[in-house]
């Protein structure tokens, strides 16, 4: 088969950090072609490389067996190369089509904005996506996994040659992810070239021809599928044998309730709902997007609260007005989205991670911080979680997502809570360190931490959860005991029965 792309001696590095060393490897025409590797390992840099976004040190691109120069991700798509980032770049008050089209719209006369073909372009890639959504909806009135649809429609509109993927299952709901796993093996068939990066080993078994590995910035192999197998990709990623992570059954003995929700509910997207969390035990939050997970634990921890409903914690009554009321009973929220909402990007990795633990007083006085106690306190988590940096000063923007993962952890944790939420722990996570949080999480649970989660990884809920409950369309539709758990018993709560309801079982909207 034909090289469309050879990557020849990739060389890139900044302040601190040499990211890409001397990586060479083919990229064959017509094949979905995957790039894994752990969490700073170069891939994201060089996907921005090869989409014009960076521009390497050392090392050349070619494409058609022709040197390839880029001056920007413009010049990129002239060359038939388009990329779709992992994070969102999308303005939430325009239309979809003209987010679509952001920048690059088409014009009548070449001045005024034609509407009309921007309109009909993009309606017509959605349509070859199988996606039914309004070219002229308002694009921040679309749930986040749809945004996450549009993005790839902003690629494919141009028709590429050559299609980056940067994670682009790691907003999608399983539903979503056959969408887009349609339109992977459709553009395969009409010969587009596909770039696809993700931590989803089963997506990459299941839809890539080849892949290759990187770790430390550098070229490890690149191997046909059909000749490896997951444990020999894992091996060639973290450069060692993993340890598989797998159940671990609760301990047996009753442990006292330590947070208890009686019907709990915003009047729409999550409505009566009512469970006990108990000491020491990890409780699993699964159901499809939309079903108000998310929603429900930022009630929990009044961002913004709920109205109808009580909390207590270890038997007692609280209320919980906003977050600071929350941090102070000994809550913790990682939340989905690390970079809106869960860190600072513009500030330094101690500065991060001490933030909360400022806030409750743990490392100040009369609001003077103590930074003796705060270097302490900062050292302390960046050795036990083993975050990469090359100083405690470094911007946490520039980390891994994986490292930035280990911040909020890290941060949350430094305050010492009785009751941690983690919503979505390992998304954008390699293995290794999904590995890590995992055992992280039982240990916590082990020292009496209650640690409740949500996840759409349905194995990962099956990996680390004590109990797991079920939403459907903002209610419970049911608890999971340990011995009971599985991928169909969980699908059949979160999906089938609603389906029998004669209401679609594979819905998109949050």
């Amino acid at each position: 088969m034909a090289v469309l792309l050879s990557v020849k001696s990739i060389t890139k590095s900044f302040p601190g950090v040499l990211a890409l060393r001397d990586v060479s490897f083919d990229v064959e025409a017509g094949t979905v072609h995957a790039v894994m590797g752990e969490n700073g390992a170069g891939k994201s840099t060089l996907m921005q490389v090869i989409a014009g976004a960076l521009r390497p040190d050392s090392g050349q691109l070619v494409l058609d067996d022709k040197p390839l120069t880029l001056s920007g991700t413009r010049d990129a798509l002239r060359h038939g190369i388009a990329i779709v980032y992992q994070e969102l770049m999308l303005a939430p008050n325009l239309t979809v089509a003209e987010n679509v089209f952001l920048g690059m719209e088409p014009r009548a006369g070449g001045v005024l904005v034609d509407r009309g073909t921007q309109r009909e372009r993009t309606a017509a890639t959605l349509a070859r996506m199988g996606v039914g959504i309004d070219p002229d909806h308002r694009l921040g009135d679309l749930p986040i996994a749809q945004q996450q649809l549009i993005e790839i429609c902003k690629a494919l509109v141009h028709e590429p040659r050559l299609l980056i993927l940067d994670e682009p299952t790691s907003s999608l709901s399983e539903a979503d992810a056959l969408v887009l796993f349609r339109v992977v093996r459709d553009l395969r068939a009409h010969g587009v070239t596909i770039l696809y990066i993700t931590h989803r080993m089963r997506e990459v078994f299941e839809n890539c021809d080849t892949v290759t590995v990187l770790r430390d910035g550098q070229h490890v192999r690149t191997v046909p599928l059909a000749q490896t197998d997951q444990d020999e990709v894992v091996r060639l990623m973290v450069g060692r044998d993993l340890a598989g992570v797998h159940r671990v059954r609760p301990s047996e003995g009753d442990r006292p309730v330590r947070l208890a929700v009686r019907g709990l509910g915003d009047g729409g997207r999550y409505r009566d709902i009512s469970f006990d969390l108990h000491a020491g035990e990890i409780l699993g939050l699964a159901g499809l997007v939309g079903a108000g997970r998310s929603e429900l634990v930022m009630g929990i921890f009044g961002a913004p609260p709920a109205p109808e409903g009580t909390i207590a914690l270890d038997g007692r009554a609280v209320r919980i007005r906003r977050p600071a009321d929350a941090m102070r009973l000994g809550l913790g929220l990682v939340p989905e989205d690390r970079k809106q909402l869960g860190l600072v990007l513009g500030m330094g990795v101690g500065a991060n991670l001490s933030l909360s633990a400022m806030r409750l007083g743990r490392i100040s006085r009369a609001g003077f911080v103590n930074p003796l106690a705060e270097s302490g306190m900062v050292g302390r988590y960046v050795d036990r979680f083993r975050i990469k940096t090359p100083s405690v000063d470094q911007l946490v923007g520039l980390l891994s997502g994986g490292n930035q993962q280990k911040v909020v952890l890290a941060k949350w944790l430094a305050t010492e809570p009785r009751v941690l939420i983690v919503d979505e722990p390992t998304r954008g996570v390699d293995v290794g360190t999904k590995a890590e949080i995992y055992g992280l999480m039982r240990a916590l649970a082990r020292d009496g931490l209650s640690i409740l989660v949500i996840s759409s990884d349905l194995p990962e809920v099956l990996t680390i959860s004590d109990r797991i409950l079920v939403m459907r369309a903002g209610a419970l539709a049911g608890e999971i005991g340990f011995d009971e758990a599985s991928e169909e018993r969980i699908m059949a709560l979160a999906a089938l029965e609603h389906a029998h309801q004669g209401q679609s079982a594979e819905p998109t909207a949050a």
